[in-house]
């Protein structure tokens, strides 16, 4: 089962000329994501599972190891801050 991945519904994501904003209403906490953790929120944004995204990322930078590493931390740190929502 792949795992999905969501904004709550209290986190806006807006995306930027530069990048992107996630923005949590309820308590005002605000990250700003450049570059390729722009590219996951935006993902994210579409409805991308966790294996897409790897997916993905592993097309555009094939050159890169530890891709899956990165993406789990950076997935790990905003489902910790509540940024975003894992299911599965």
């Amino acid at each position: 089962m792949e795992e999905k991945l969501s904004f709550p519904e209290n986190v806006v994501y807006r995306e930027e000329p530069e990048g992107g904003i996630l923005f949590n209403v309820d308590t005002g906490e605000m990250r700003v994501v450049q570059d390729v953790a722009w590219g996951i929120c935006h993902m994210i944004d579409s409805g991308s599972s966790r294996s897409r995204i790897l997916r993905e990322l592993r097309e555009r930078y094939p050159e890169v190891d530890g891709l899956e590493g990165d993406l789990d931390s950076f997935l790990s740190e905003l489902s910790e801050t509540g940024m975003i929502l894992q299911d599965g």
